[in-house]
């Protein structure tokens, strides 16, 4: 039971300080807003980038920021435009996960993905989902004996996500009279460390479906709904420096409390996405070796009833095909008006995706049953049955 009374301290305190902030944040933001407005030409900053980003290729510094990919000023905004060519198709991926449980009856996991291809011929939307269950050693466990966690199968996911990208894609390329979108709900970029070889495979595995996604003719798309980070501030910082400060002083952003969302809020209108950028990570070079180096730009896909900030992610390779970038501007801003922010095809492929308490239930009967026609005789933990008993107060 939650005491409230005993942190209501703490709890006024939060709303004050959250006030406080919100007077700090509009002043920073303020100053970031002047900084992008004053920055030059993108040749030109990447010309001033060189000493950093050298650098950031010797690992000799942290810094996050990103790199304009375009000749138009980083303040140029776009407008969508119109409604989708018919004959567009788009189709949205999301998953969902059973983590395995060492106090459950047996150790499995479960992931399904979910799926979604809506058409732009007037016809019913398809929805799509598929499910693996594993429950082999090594499937389970990692190289040290430990069970796996949710880093681990947070990139197994990620695999079999853009996995079925590519499948649905190659299905639906023959009927597309327009372009074919396969978005996924998350970020295009492995947002993954390579700490071990299981996550090189990965990420190998991952990059794999990519490619396969583009050779199936359609444009993988990752939407990050609500973005954190700050690799824009960070860039509008290292404007600010003199070349013989860059690496001393790019990671000491004064803006480092904001994030690039809150910026957005402040300057794109319902409907607007900035230019295209680009982050110089190792990871990004590994994309791009595969001929797969991640663009992204940021989107409000709100309307008059509030903003709505989007982190638009796609190939390098289709970025610059601007009718291309046209039609996905159009049908995200299209997506979007329906649910007010939020593109339905991805909506629409979470509830495909989901694995509800009640289906992890029916689940584990049917698990239990297995076992007993085998002649096995499991049970939970102790601790798991306590928990189970407590959760019905």
């Amino acid at each position: 039971m939650l005491h409230i009374e005993r942190i209501r301290h703490d709890i006024v305190a939060l709303g004050r300080r959250t006030a406080q902030n919100s007077e700090s944040r509009q002043g920073a933001l303020a100053r970031a807003e002047e900084w992008l407005h004053a920055a030059g030409a993108p040749a030109e900053l990447r010309e001033h980038l060189t000493p950093l980003l050298a650098a950031v290729d010797a690992d000799a510094t942290r810094w996050h920021g990103c790199l304009p990919c375009e000749h138009d000023h980083i303040d140029a905004w776009v407008t969508a435009e119109g409604l989708p060519h018919p004959g567009t198709i788009l189709i949205g991926a999301d998953g969902s996960q059973i983590y395995p449980d060492r106090h459950a009856l047996v150790l499995y996991y479960l992931i399904q993905v979910g799926a979604l291809i809506f058409r732009y011929d007037g016809g019913t939307p398809t929805p799509d989902s598929r499910e693996w269950l594993r429950y082999r050693e090594e499937d389970l466990f990692d190289q040290q004996g430990y069970l796996i966690g949710p880093e681990t199968l947070g990139m197994v996911r990620m695999v079999w996500e853009m996995q079925v990208l590519a499948d649905l894609a190659a299905r639906e390329r023959d009927d597309a009279a327009d372009e074919v979108f396969a978005l996924t709900d998350g970020p295009l970029l492995w947002p993954y460390a390579e700490r071990t070889r299981a996550a090189s495979v990965q990420f190998d595995a991952y990059l794999g479906a990519l490619e396969a996604v583009g050779r199936a003719g359609a444009i993988p798309v990752g939407y990050v709904d609500r973005p954190g980070g700050r690799p824009l501030l960070d860039l509008l910082w290292a404007t600010r420096l003199d070349s013989d400060e860059l690496i001393a002083r790019a990671e000491d952003n004064p803006l480092r409390s904001r994030v690039d969302e809150e910026l957005m809020v402040r300057i794109l209108l319902p409907g607007e996405w900035s230019p295209w950028f680009t982050r110089p990570t190792p990871t990004n070079r590994r994309h791009a070796g595969q001929g797969q180096e991640v663009w992204f730009c940021y989107a409000n896909l709100g309307s008059d009833r509030g903003p709505a900030i989007a982190r638009i992610e796609v190939p390098g390779w289709a970025a610059v095909r601007e009718e291309t970038m046209k039609g996905l501007r159009s049908a995200l801003q299209h997506q979007a008006t329906a649910l007010d922010g939020y593109p339905y095809v991805l909506a629409r492929a979470h509830e495909e995706a989901l694995v509800t308490t009640q289906d992890k239930a029916y689940l584990e009967d049917a698990i239990q049953q297995a076992l007993l026609g085998e002649g096995v005789v499991a049970r939970p933990s102790d601790k798991a049955r306590q928990k189970q008993l407590l959760g019905r107060r």
